[in-house]
């Protein structure tokens, strides 16, 4: 393995290269939640979540949505003779409950994809 000379300001911009990477995978939009009603259904849009990461649960008056979102990357690379790798993973969870009358079992309670997210319909409840 052939020696190289240790270069702080390569070290330096590779770690800021590093860390901004880092720092753009994390960030990442939050979750949204807007209630509407359409004839006498509730209808209840999450935006910012894939819709296999959703459950929806009815008890005792009260509808719960519940979520998780996140990513993973992991890159890796050769710079000036020597091999670098990086990885960064970031998660998110949200839970909300909405009141909804007694009798609205989970029956009552359909979900589907929306454009940016899920749709939770609840029949009867607005």
């Amino acid at each position: 393995m052939p020696l190289n000379r240790w270069d702080p300001s390569s070290a330096l911009a590779r770690m800021q290269d590093d860390l901004s990477s880092a720092a753009h995978h994390s960030s990442h939009q939050g979750t949204s939640v807007h209630t509407s009603t359409d004839g006498d259904d509730l209808v209840i849009t999450v935006e910012g979540i894939d819709p296999s990461d959703v459950s929806v649960s009815v008890s005792g008056g009260r509808l719960t949505v519940q979520g998780r979102s996140g990513s993973n990357t992991s890159e890796s690379g050769d710079v000036a003779g020597g091999h670098y790798s990086s990885s960064s993973s970031s998660s998110s969870s949200f839970s909300r409950s909405f009141s909804v009358p007694n009798d609205v079992e989970q029956s009552d309670v359909s979900t589907s994809p929306s454009a940016n997210g899920v749709t939770v319909r609840i029949r009867n409840a607005a």
